[in-house]
């Protein structure tokens, strides 16, 4: 599939769009989004959410990916790729934990390994005790625009 950014907008997200976010979150196995602050989702010519990405802020400062999901059937149309990247641009610097399945997309834009410090504690404490670890293989992972 190419990616082709005509078939969705990005924007803020709303009270409304709740339902979609936590059903997407949901179906990879993620708790609940707890509100729609610092919350953007990719939206259809419908304006239905396709995909959305959180912004956790870290004890530091630091804007942290938590997390970036797009739904099934839009995967490969570039969704994932433009929220990060507006995330990115706006923020100037993102950092995540990436399940080891999702590594090689953020790889491909740039994203290398980090410390387990530099990622607030608040991002990585979902990865401590998690009986899905060892298959997840989560890695920290940042980015910085020079």
């Amino acid at each position: 599939m190419a990616e082709d950014a005509s078939l969705f907008s990005l924007r803020d997200a709303q009270a409304s769009d709740m339902p979609y976010i936590n059903a997407y979150a949901y179906a990879e196995g993620m708790d609940e989004i707890p509100s729609a602050e610092g919350v953007r989702v990719a939206v259809n010519a419908d304006d239905e959410p396709v995909g959305f990405l959180r912004i956790q802020r870290g004890s530091d400062g630091a804007a942290h990916v938590n997390p970036v999901v797009t739904y099934e059937t839009w995967r490969g149309f570039g969704v994932g790729r433009a929220l990060v990247e507006e995330a990115l641009s706006r923020e100037g610097e993102l950092r995540l934990v990436a399940r080891g399945a999702s590594v090689p997309f953020y790889e491909a834009l740039g994203f290398s390994t980090i410390s387990w410090e530099a990622v607030d504690l608040t991002v990585a404490e979902d990865c401590d005790g998690c009986d899905m670890r060892e298959e997840c293989c989560p890695r920290p992972m940042g980015k910085r625009l020079a």
